[in-house]
């Protein structure tokens, strides 16, 4: 993976993770709906970076999905929660090839992303992974 892919990858993941947090967000427990919020933040922050990084490449920026799938009862606050890890575990693998795909300073910001989206699906349900998979979606 070169890392213009590695950069446009996380981009779209950071698209679709901006997504889930839009609507899961304001569906999981009212205790949790501030750190949902700070979590959005964190994504929305992560994908203006590595649109600067894959700029600074000369990539062009993948154009979003024209709609996200995401589970029919989403509305419980159980399932938006297990959304929110999913989404997370999943960018945890985005960020590693990230990582790889990278040196210095990149490589350095993108292992981070890659902790703190590890920590942020635990924090919503997630197992803990020495080594975090993709999750299985359905669709």
């Amino acid at each position: 993976m070169t890392p213009v892919e590695a950069w446009a990858a996380v981009v779209a993941a950071e698209d679709a993770a901006i997504y889930a947090y839009s609507i899961a967000g304001a569906r999981v427990a009212s205790a949790d709906r501030r750190r949902a919020r700070a979590g959005l933040d964190a994504h929305r922050s992560r994908r203006a970076r590595a649109l600067v990084h894959l700029s600074a490449l000369g990539g062009t920026p993948p154009g979003g999905a024209g709609a996200y799938t995401l589970p029919d009862n989403v509305r419980r606050p159980r399932v938006a929660a297990g959304l929110l890890a999913d989404v997370d575990l999943g960018l945890v693998a985005v960020y590693a090839d990230a990582a790889a795909a990278t040196e210095g300073e990149d490589r350095r910001w993108a292992a981070r992303a890659a902790a703190d989206c590890a920590v942020s699906s635990v924090s919503w349900g997630a197992e803990s992974q020495a080594f975090p998979t993709v999750p299985a979606t359905s669709g």
